[in-house]
């Protein structure tokens, strides 16, 4: 059993978990930002996060694995997590000690999967495993029913894992498509960021409902090609992380897309969602991988335009409107 457990990250979604965890293990909260980490030590939850408390949960002030972890739980921003995982690598791979990644997205630098890069840095000889689905951390704080999945090729880990989560609010269900739940997680906050440039725009829930229902094959498309398994989209994954982040006001992904839509650049509509939205990174990423695999990927181009090319977005939806007409099956 998970009784000591180590996060690495002091999020929203970190502490929401944290939360859940409290009662029944030891957990110790490493936050990268030290501003944020003495915030988060003194009140007992993140500045963006007040409703959450913490209790008996310690607060490291670096990057060290206490002796006797037995799970580390990442829960960094995407683009940090190799050189998280670097530092403490050496710990870990001597260790063997389980990990489990909450983060999601795909690494620009190398356009791997989060469960790729823990692979590339950690080993074979490291269990690991991703859990997503469609769960706001906003949700689970205040123990309202949410379903996850918990994906690893190793079955113990996820039975492990499983087990530790579930309660009578959380239910955790396991496979073991651990590229395709790491890519859905991933690839379903650029589709949602899409789909709030349509609420952005005003183009009403017929719209709406379409470019999200197109978002989904195309996401299978993509994560197809970058190894996932098609019936895995189908799922909490896939269409259960899409619907929720893509129709939630709680949803950073939406909200960011909703500003783009109303005409603001990325860098206004950053500040205005203040937090980490990880689609404004997986879809730089995603560009390279649909250009380098002739991955039909209308959606993610168009955004990529929207946000790093100045590109209008009603302008965007015109072109995505006036497409060459097609066979909806057969994707």
């Amino acid at each position: 059993m998970f009784d000591n457990i180590f996060i690495m990250g002091g999020g929203c979604w970190a502490t929401a978990v944290a939360s859940a965890l409290q009662e029944g293990a030891s957990i110790t909260i490493w936050e990268i930002d030290p501003a944020r980490r003495d915030y988060f030590r003194k009140h007992g939850h993140p500045k963006s996060f007040s409703y959450v408390k913490l209790r008996g949960v310690k607060f490291a002030d670096d990057l060290q694995i206490p002796a006797g972890t037995n799970l580390l739980i990442a829960a960094v921003p995407a683009q940090t997590l190799r050189p998280s995982l670097m530092k403490i690598a050496d710990f870990v791979k001597r260790e063997r000690l389980p990990v489990l990644v909450l983060s999601k997205g795909i690494e620009i630098r190398s356009l791997k999967s989060l469960d790729a890069v823990c692979l590339e840095v950690l080993g074979r000889n490291v269990p690991v495993a991703v859990m997503t689905g469609p769960s706001h951390a906003e949700e689970l704080a205040v123990r309202q029913p949410t379903s996850v999945v918990v994906a690893s090729k190793n079955r113990a880990l996820a039975s492990k894992v499983q087990k530790l989560f579930t309660s009578d609010y959380f239910r955790p269900y396991v496979q073991s498509d651990i590229r395709g739940a790491a890519l859905g997680g991933a690839i379903k906050n650029v589709m949602a960021t899409a789909a709030g440039v349509c609420d952005g725009l005003g183009l009403g829930i017929n719209a709406k409902a379409a470019l999200v229902t197109r978002g989904l094959a195309e996401m299978t498309r993509l994560g197809i090609y970058m190894g996932g398994k098609r019936a895995t989209f189908s799922g909490l994954s896939g269409v259960g992380d899409l619907i929720v982040t893509a129709f939630s006001t709680h949803s950073r992904n939406r909200n960011l897309g909703e500003a783009l839509g109303r005409g603001m650049t990325l860098e206004q509509a950053k500040k205005k969602v203040k937090t980490t939205a990880e689609g404004a990174e997986t879809v730089r990423a995603l560009v390279k991988i649909a250009s380098k695999g002739k991955v039909d990927a209308p959606i993610t181009k168009e955004l990529f335009g929207i946000m790093y090319k100045g590109r209008p977005a009603h302008e965007a939806i015109g072109r995505l409107m006036g497409r060459a007409v097609r066979k909806e099956d057969g994707e």
